[in-house]
């Protein structure tokens, strides 16, 4: 996926542009964490991925194909799936079930497969016991969840995630984080998770940093958070047990360096 010196400017503010010439590479299977002030560029810079924005100047390329073509609309909408920071935008089945199972049959596939990637997706979000609920009926946390499940139903080879935490408990935070990491680990998924949340960017192996739709910083978690560092921009400070583990792998103890749990922590140093 790649941004060769893009701008977007929204219709009538076309002298305050969304976007200022990105140029940006982010190779198949990479986590990368997208941050930012509101108003930085974030979501708009999402929206370009799967060709739901168009850009004013340059190109972008999701999984190869250039989105202002509509010939390649259909399948780059069937590579790249967003995940949206309000789910009633992106909710249309009358259940559960219904709404997950959407996106695969619109690819046109067999009634079997779309029974197991339903199946796959209900258990892998924790929503089994909802999938006859209304989803008018769902918490936000629950609706967060289902629209991370029908993006997962389509089996993409990018998720884009728009803040998509942003609802969600600690605790369904860390279990939503940890499995796009695990998605991104061993089947080579590619995530970018934008966010506002500091002990989020762990589970990325980069961040971008985005100021007046511009990037601002272009690297590791820990440089980000380093002393005199871009994370106090955007009054980000360095979570706790990312802090830990890089005192104790300065003390010479093997643990995880990017840890998303105190569980994670405890388990490396147990080992």
């Amino acid at each position: 996926m790649a941004f060769e010196g893009v701008s977007f400017a929204y219709p009538g503010r076309e002298d305050s542009p969304a976007l200022r010439d990105i140029t940006l590479t982010v190779r198949e299977g990479e986590f990368l964490a997208l941050v930012g002030l509101n108003g930085s560029g974030k979501s708009t810079l999402c929206r370009m991925i799967n060709a739901l924005l168009l850009p004013s100047a340059g190109r972008v390329l999701a999984c190869g194909m250039d989105t202002s073509s509509g010939d390649n609309l259909a399948a780059i909408r069937g590579r790249v799936a967003l995940v949206m920071q309000n789910p009633d935008n992106q909710i249309v089945g009358p259940t559960v079930e219904d709404d997950i199972a959407f996106g695969p049959e619109n690819l046109g596939l067999p009634r079997e497969e779309i029974a197991e990637r339903v199946a796959e997706a209900l258990h892998i979000m924790g929503l089994d016991d909802l999938r006859a609920r209304e989803p008018h009926l769902l918490s936000e946390g629950e609706k967060k969840r289902l629209a991370l499940a029908g993006a997962l139903a389509m089996r993409p080879r990018v998720l884009v995630s728009d803040e998509s935490t942003s609802m969600l408990d600690p605790r369904s935070r860390l279990h939503t984080l940890s499995l796009l990491k695990r998605l991104s680990d061993e089947r080579g998924l590619t995530v970018v998770h934008a966010t506002h949340h500091a002990d989020e960017l762990p589970a990325a192996g980069r961040v971008i940093l985005l100021s007046s739709g511009s990037i601002a910083f272009d690297g590791t978690p820990e440089d980000f958070f380093a002393p005199g560092g871009s994370a106090g921009e955007v009054g980000m400070e360095e979570p706790p047990l990312f802090a830990l583990a890089r005192e104790l792998a300065s003390m010479g103890l093997e643990v995880s360096r990017r840890p998303l749990s105190a569980e994670e922590v405890c388990e490396s140093l147990w080992a």
